[in-house]
């Protein structure tokens, strides 16, 4: 069609003609990439190694020449491990996705930069992150403005300076932390909410010859690693018996020339005479094929425009080395053209020299690493130890939990809140701990501790519409419809596949959902459990198999039964009825008795409480009214809030008004169920400021408060001295 090794057609004017592709001794779509779109399709081809290429196109010709393919996608999975950027960074293969990517053609890659940790002194134990490479198409310019923004909005912690030091020796990005910071955390950080780790689509679509193998047109395919170096070898073959079959087409015309120009040499006498005596050469001709053995066309012109100095011994001597040349050339032409190993062997040889001319070392790292959306990263803060409260108005703190010391039972508390405001919700947890916030209608919210300003116990803290954008900001919280029910503090390290969420609606019916189903929980919200008109959600607490369940009533009644008797439902199923409330009856609150608990704390509203000894209650069925737990000192007090703790254990009582005691659990007396206990917080006005919250403090974290206490007493007397 007009080409030497590719087929060629008119231009867009039909003034000239064009090749329809251009040949390539290597697979230049895989090595240099490729991004396009079209109609309905598009594709983005990640760019690789040219050595690797080189090797992997090498092991499909040496399968073609074996007649042996097996196991052949796993060899190129082996010789190209995934893509290699010209930018470098760091290639985070979670075991599925390369491989995914090279056997159907398509799959999402994790790309980020390469980022080492420099100390600065020492003496402060401050550190910088450095980053000295970026992922591929990422402007440096972008990426330091956007972090600057981050670290400003306070979105980005632990960083207290940002310089580019990138000169002529390299790309130098630096963030300088703080004194406290976490490394790994703002490193973690950094490849969240940057683009230093970017997620590359790839997607190998390419225009191939249609199945059937006609030539009328082309169709797109998605194409595996195997498939496309397949298709490149074809294609590369197809160009070699093309350009070969030129070539031999043309040396077989010189051939007939050269032996035609040595038969007139041999007769050079009568070649003479003959052309002499002839008119014209158009008369020469014939009797020139006759004399020398029918000649065509082009060998009868080469006699007649042979030249004087071409009838040489020398000259001759000349045509026959040529001959004895062009026959050679032509055996091994015709070789090519009747051998397909030949052929395959001859871009082997092509492979070969490209790769030793031209490969380079690899410049993108693969590193193993899983990216489970339940794996977030590390925060930058310290894991410390706080108290969150959410009081009536909408506004939510963090507080250390070194600020609220351990006082003895019955004193007053310390206040919390300020400009009158009421507390909703007081719970203690780890800074690195997620918050699980659930909503009167069933729909939760996930926040990340850390997330939650710190500030003082006596600071206003912060609207809760910041963290939460679903819920009203400031005043219109109060009378908001959806306020938050409950928070359940889920730690990193909390079995997700073995633990599960136990909601509980005012109404006393009861779902257990796998904690697993809330893995893509965030802060926009999903729905926990579905409810019937005129109930809403009141409860929600962490489980598994192994514990009990206790639900107190405000008369003083509980029951107590079995978390494994509680099927398991999805986030969108009903609840099934979990207590029988006798009239004017409520439920005060519900709580997880686990196998190391034993016993039961009981806080009624007016600040009575005693422990009982969890073996004290019966197991009871479901749907019971359940039995006595308490009886109370004043005929219009109420059972305000349980919990199940140990003897070692802190707890914490909240009143309406945020006044906060914490106390030793070993301090409440332990009591029968018919008692009316001791004096918990002593409360001027029970019916205005009655308790309203009961939270636990486990030992481990009521030891490493007690650590924090005495090492913030510790820098306190550091400072006087100085």
């Amino acid at each position: 069609h007009g080409g030497i090794s590719v087929d060629m057609i008119s231009n867009f004017d039909d003034s000239d003609r064009e090749p329809i592709v251009l040949p390539s001794r290597l697979p230049l779509l895989l090595i240099n990439g490729a991004t396009g779109i079209a109609v309905g399709m598009s594709t983005n081809i990640p760019p690789h190694n040219l050595g690797e290429i080189c090797m992997a196109a090498s092991e499909i010709v040496n399968s073609r020449i074996s007649k042996c393919d097996s196991d052949l996608s796993q060899k190129l999975a082996t010789i190209v491990p995934g893509p290699d950027f010209p930018t470098g960074g760091q290639l985070i293969d979670d075991g599925r996705s390369l491989a995914t990517l090279y056997a159907t053609g398509q799959a999402s890659v994790t790309l980020r930069a390469k980022l080492h940790i420099e100390p600065i002194s020492s003496k402060n134990k401050k550190v910088l992150i450095v980053a000295t490479e970026i992922p591929y198409q990422v402007t440096k310019s972008d990426l330091v403005a956007k972090a600057a923004e981050l670290i400003n909005a306070k979105k980005l912690e632990g960083i207290v300076d940002l310089r580019d030091e990138s000169d002529r020796d390299g790309m130098r990005i630096v963030f300088e932390l703080k004194k406290d910071a976490n490394p790994l955390g703002v490193k973690a950080a950094l490849f969240q909410l940057t683009k230093l780790q970017v997620s590359v689509p790839a997607n190998i679509v390419a225009v191939v010859s249609k199945p059937d193998g006609s030539s009328a047109g082309t169709v797109p395919k998605r194409l595996s690693l195997q498939a496309a170096l397949d298709l490149w070898l074809d294609f590369r073959f197809e160009c070699i018996r093309n350009r070969v079959a030129f070539q031999e087409r043309n040396k077989a015309k010189r051939r007939s020339i050269v032996v035609a120009l040595l038969a007139a040499v041999s007769m050079l006498d009568q070649v003479i005479a003959l052309i002499r005596n002839a008119k014209n050469s158009t008369e020469a001709a014939p009797q020139i094929s006759t004399l020398l053995g029918n000649l065509d066309q082009d060998q009868i012109n080469a006699v007649l425009s042979l030249r004087l100095s071409a009838l040489t011994r020398l000259e001759s001597d000349q045509l026959q080395a040529e001959l004895s040349v062009l026959d050679a050339e032509l055996a091994q032409l015709r070789e090519l053209l009747s051998n397909d190993d030949a052929v395959y062997k001859n871009i082997l040889i092509e492979l070969d020299e490209l790769h030793v001319k031209y490969a380079l070392p690899r410049r993108t790292e693969i590193i193993i690493e899983s990216l489970d959306a339940e794996n977030k990263v590390t925060p930058a803060v310290p894991n410390g130890l706080s108290a969150i409260l959410v009081g009536r108005n909408g506004y939510v703190k963090r507080v250390p939990l070194a600020e609220l010391s351990r006082q003895v039972r019955g004193g007053r508390g310390r206040a919390l809140l300020r400009d009158g405001d009421l507390i909703d919700h007081v719970l203690t947890c780890h800074d690195h701990d997620t918050l699980l916030c659930f909503a009167e209608t069933g729909v939760a919210y996930a926040v990340d501790a850390f997330h939650i300003p710190k500030c003082g116990r006596t600071a206003k803290g912060t609207p809760l519409a910041k963290l939460i954008p679903a819920l009203p900001d400031g005043p219109d919280y109060a009378n908001f419809e959806k306020r938050l029910q409950s928070i359940v503090a889920v730690s990193r390290s909390e079995d997700k596949e073995n633990s599960f969420l136990v909601l509980l609606t005012r109404n006393g019916l009861l779902k257990k959902t796998p904690l697993a189903a809330f893995r893509e929980l965030t802060a926009r919200g999903l729905v926990a459990i579905s409810l019937k008109e005129q109930d809403t959600l009141g409860w929600a607490k962490l489980c598994t198999d192994d514990d009990e369940l206790v639900l107190a009533t405000r008369s003083g009644n509980l029951i107590k039964f079995p978390a494994l008797e509680l099927r398991e439902t999805t986030r969108q199923a009903l609840g099934s009825r979990a207590i029988r409330l006798r009239q004017d009856d409520r439920i005060a609150a519900m709580d997880v008795l686990s196998p190391n608990q034993d016993t039961v704390l009981l806080v009624t509203r007016h600040g009575y409480g005693k422990r009982v000894l969890a073996q004290d209650f019966e197991r009871t069925k479901r749907l019971t009214t359940g039995i006595k737990a308490t009886s109370f000192k004043q005929p219009n007090d109420t059972l305000a809030s349980i919990c199940c703790c140990t003897e070692s254990d802190d707890i914490i009582i909240a009143t309406r008004r945020g006044l906060i005691v914490r106390q030793s659990a070993q301090g409440v007396s332990l009591q029968k169920r018919f008692s009316t206990g001791v004096v918990l917080q002593r409360n001027t006005d029970g019916e205005q400021d009655p308790v309203a919250e009961l939270s636990i403090l486990p030992p481990d974290l009521a030891a490493a408060s007690s650590d924090e206490e005495t090492l913030q007493q510790q820098e306190d007397h550091e400072l006087v001295a100085l």
